[in-house]
Formats: C-alpha cells, structure tokens, sequence
C-alpha cells in the first residue's frame, strides 16, 4: 500500500481560508469588546460632568456655564451599589444595629418598670398636630398649583406685571407659631415651603423667556396687518402639576419616564423611610435623652462640655447618614418610581469626597442644580463674568440663611449654630482649606464633618432642654438670646465658667 506525500492543494487552501476567517472573527471581537468599553467610559464621563438646567443654557467663553442641565434615564448611586453584596452587607450592619438598639431599651423597660413602653411617646410628640401640618400643606399646595399656574397664564397671555401675594411667605410660619406646631410637623410645612418657593421659581423663569420670545415674534408678524393675530402659547397645566411633584427644582416641559411603575420597590422605599424615622427614635432614646436630661442636673464645666460634645458625635452622625438615606434617597426614589421619573441622581458619591467644595456639590444635587442655575450663574453674569468668589459667598450664604429659617422656626428659638457652622466655618473650609486629592483629605473632612454635626447636636438638645427647664422671662429677648448660655451663669474662683441648666 502506497501512501501519498503529496499534500492536497485544496485542502491546503481550505485551511488556510479557515484560519484566516478564525483570525478576523476574533480580530472583530476584540474590536467589537474595545468599542464596547470606550463606549461605557464615555458614558460615564459624560454622566459625571456638572449639570445645568437644558432650556436655561447661557452663551458664554466659560466652559463651566455653556454645559446644560440634561435629564437622561439613571439610577441613584446606592441603588447600583446596593447591587455588590458587600454594600448590601454594610447596609445590614446598621439593621444589625437597629435590632440591638430595640433589644436594649425593651430590656431597660423591663427591668427599670417592669414592662414593655412600645407607645413610642417621642414620635408622636414630634408629629404632634400632623393634621394641621397637612392641612397647612394643602393650602401651600393649592396657591402653588391653581394660584402661581393662573398667574403665570394670564400674565403670559395680556402681558400685564402683577405683584405676588407675600401672604405665601408668611402664613407657614404664622401657624407654625399659633398652633405650636413640633418638630416634626414644623419640619414638614417649613421644607415643603421652601421646597414650592423654588419650584415656582424654576417655572415662571424658565417660562418668562419662552413667551417674551414669543411676544417679540409675533408683533414682528402682526406689524403686516395681513397676518392674523396669533396667540401666546404657555405650558399646559399637566406639565406643570407633574412638574411639583417631580423629585426636581429645575422645570422642563419633558423628562425622561420609564416604562413601567414597581410598586414592590415603592412599598420598599416608603418601608425604608419609616425604619429611618424609627432609627432615629431609638438614637434619641438611647443616646441623646439619657446625657442631656442628667446634663440638666449639674453644673456644666469646660470638661463636662467636651465629654458631652464627644458623646453627641455619634447620634450627630446617626442623624446625618440616616436624614440622607432616608429622605434623600429612599423617599426621593419612591416618588420617582411612583411618577416614572427616570433621572435618580438626588446625589453623588459624597462620601467620596476630599474638599467642602466638593462635598457641597454632590451632598445635594437636586437643590445643588437649582442653586448652580438660578443664584451662581445668575450673579457670576451680572457680576462681569470676572470673581468667581462673589456667586459662591452668595450661594452659601444664601443655603446657610434658608437652612438656620427653617431650625428657628422648627425648634421654636433662635440659636444660629447651622448658620456659624454652614454660612462661616464652612465658608472658611470651602475657601481656605486646599483641594487636594488624596486619602488623607478625605479623612480630615469625615473629622470637620462628624465634629460638626456633633456640635449641632450637642447645643440643640442643651439648649432644648434648658427651655424646659429654665423660667421664660416674657421678652423678646428670650426668643433670640440662648437661654442655656444666660439661664444661670456663675463665675466661680476656679476661673472656669459654669452653666447650670
């Protein structure tokens, strides 16, 4: 038997083709992968890049101020993160913590009364008069939505200025005042106020330009008195109702939507929310009452100051991380999902952040935008496009004044601990402290942040408490002057300062 050494030529040919196809398929892969990838980058460059609103884009040489405010379909920042398993481990740490939290005030029930206090007296103490709260509300409501919406069509269709009823300013706090409204409910009115003050402002100035557009254009066509008079367009009022109830302050006609609406992820976001409200109560009963109601029996000395200052950063920080997972990302989330709001970035990775700056930008977003568009860019134009120092002490000035508005009238006295520490130490941190990247920087905002918010803490239940306890003395004076600083001042021969509460 003879073997043939002669190669076939066709099959030669036909493996040749082959490799050479194997090559140019995994040639197109590799390709098809990196395309794929620098896709993604792009992506998330582009979603990381600061925002302004997209009908309000100013024409400048700054590159800061022509970039628009562009609502796209995404997901919160711990929604994706909740994804990884050990985020979601970090996350059942705190359950862990709440269950402890539970399991040790029922024992300290038990054991100092004999029985289970499951009446949660402090929540309905601070959402005391809810029904008041609301009623206010639907009030507040129904001026934003039928009053300013009817102003705004009327104005935009006779071109006649009206002035606005400042009666929407004053009637919040005014029943605050009268009906002695809590915490709580106080908190509720006072951030739903401020909340549709800039929600209408963000509608008429994004709307004001479209009709005086509109207005120049058509007494151009009416100057031929051949045309027909043509008639004003403004919003229709869907838009806008959708727009006030929209987790947004910036006003456009269109946001993107989903296609569906999971009422099980509602259900969860509103679960969430109620478990913070609870986290809460058991840090107050734990940690805060204990400390300051037997604060309220001594004489307090620069070291019993500091150790109660120390003690006040952990519920301090308690409060921070809970008031923004549960309001900032739960219930934001659930009204998105409950409207189909597709854009879910209320906030970036702030933790993540190494400078106040930073911190500032991406604590809050959705008040962050309405800030950047309608106060910064605004006075940054108006100021000759030159300091960019003038629009940002403004800005913070502007947040610290709105934010010590609301703790005066929530908690009922004056006491500007939020507007030193947020309008002036922050302010010094923002400017003065340098913008370096780095681990280190990022921990030595974590410490201002915590020591800050202890600091909050701490003189709001002293001074909480002193008003229980000290006697008022019918002036004006006692609502603007702390009463925990000028209750009982002594000046012993030890030369340390004591304050008896």
């Amino acid at each position: 038997m003879e073997i043939d050494n002669n190669p076939n030529p066709q099959w030669i040919q036909d493996e040749t083709d082959k490799i050479r196809l194997s090559l140019l398929n995994e040639l197109h892969r590799i390709e098809n992968e990196v395309n794929e990838q620098f896709l993604s980058f792009k992506t998330d460059f582009d979603l990381r890049q600061p925002k302004i609103c997209q009908t309000s884009k100013i024409i400048s040489s700054d590159r800061q101020l022509n970039k628009t405010r562009l609502f796209i379909a995404r997901n919160s920042i711990l929604t994706d993160l909740f994804q990884t398993s050990h985020i979601r481990s970090l996350r059942n740490v705190f359950v862990a913590v709440l269950i402890i939290f539970v399991i040790q005030v029922a024992i300290n029930d038990l054991v100092g009364n004999g029985r289970l206090n499951l009446h949660f007296e402090l929540i309905f103490q601070c959402f005391a008069n809810l029904h008041i709260a609301l009623f206010i509300w639907l009030i507040m409501k129904l001026c934003t939505s039928v009053v300013v919406f009817m102003g705004f069509h009327y104005w935009s269709n006779n071109r006649i200025s009206y002035l606005k009823n400042a009666k929407y300013l004053i009637l919040p706090c005014r029943e605050i005042v009268k009906h002695q409204l809590p915490v709580a409910s106080s908190l509720i009115v006072l951030l739903e106020q401020l909340r549709q003050l800039m929600k209408t402002y963000s509608f008429v100035r994004e709307n004001v330009e479209k009709v005086c557009l509109q207005c120049h254009k058509i007494m151009e066509l009416n100057s031929n008195e051949d045309n027909d008079i043509e008639k004003i367009t403004s919003p229709d009022f869907s838009k806008y109702l959708y727009f006030l109830f929209a987790p947004t302050l910036i006003y456009c006609d269109t946001y993107p939507r989903t296609a569906v609406i999971h009422w099980d992820y509602v259900l969860q976001m509103f679960g969430q929310v109620f478990a913070s409200i609870v986290y809460v109560y058991y840090v107050v009963v734990r940690f805060c009452v204990p400390t300051f109601e037997n604060l309220n029996q001594n004489e307090i000395t620069l070291p019993i100051f500091i150790t109660v200052l120390f003690n006040s950063i952990m519920p301090g920080s308690l409060f921070l991380l809970l008031g923004f997972y549960g309001f900032l990302h739960c219930w934001l989330n659930a009204f998105a999902e409950m409207l189909r709001f597709a854009d879910r970035m209320f906030y970036k990775d702030w933790w993540n952040s190494t400078s106040f700056a930073a911190y500032y930008r991406t604590w809050n977003v959705v008040v962050h935008d309405w800030l950047y568009t309608y106060v910064y860019k605004e006075i940054f134009i108006l100021s000759g496009r030159k300091n960019r120092v003038i629009p940002a002490v403004c800005v913070v000035l502007l947040s610290a004044t709105f934010h010590e508005y609301v703790m005066i009238f929530a908690l009922g006295f004056f006491y500007p601990v939020m507007f030193l520490l947020f309008g002036v130490v922050g302010m010094a941190f923002l400017f003065f402290l340098p913008r370096n990247k780095g681990v280190v920087y990022n921990i030595l905002l974590w410490a201002f942040l915590l020591i800050g918010v202890g600091l909050q803490s701490c003189f709001y239940f002293m001074e909480a408490y002193a008003r229980k306890s000290c006697p008022p003395n019918d002036t004006i004076w006692d609502k603007v002057i702390p009463r925990s600083v000028v209750c009982r001042v002594s000046l012993p021969s030890t030369k340390l300062l004591h304050i008896d509460l």
